[in-house]
């Protein structure tokens, strides 16, 4: 969060400084939210696409929830399958494209809700849509 008025920006400025410099960590920390909570542009929650992955194959019928990362050149993607109910944990898997569906009207923070929830929810966000 970050205050609109220059008082504000200022005292949260001065507040920053104060807590990197008393807590071990803190600047780390402030990092990973960031990215979790989509506030740094690079982040893959605030810009990532949803997707349903085939981990073990194409021939597999099982799938996982995942957020793309990275796209590559040759139509491979890079994907963050996340743990519930903690989503910043979680393994990157590198995958060719016929074992990425790619979901763009579904919100990463929908897809994170179900991950939360340990899968509550799943049905209702990909049911219609798979």
């Amino acid at each position: 969060f970050r205050s609109s008025t220059s008082v504000g920006k200022w005292v949260h400025d001065r507040f920053d400084v104060t807590l990197a410099r008393l807590a071990p960590g803190y600047r780390m920390i402030k990092e990973i939210v960031q990215q979790f909570l989509g506030s740094n542009a690079d982040s893959p929650f605030a810009s990532g696409k949803v997707a349903l992955v085939q981990l073990f194959g194409a021939d597999n019928p099982t799938r996982v929830t995942a957020l793309v990362t990275s796209e590559h050149p040759d139509g491979s993607y890079t994907v963050f399958v996340p743990t519930g109910p903690n989503p910043t944990s979680g393994m990157i898997y590198h995958l060719p494209n016929n074992q990425v569906q790619i979901f763009p009207d579904i919100q990463v923070d929908s897809a994170m809700r179900t991950v939360i929830s340990c899968g509550a929810g799943t049905g209702e966000l990909f049911g219609q849509k798979s």
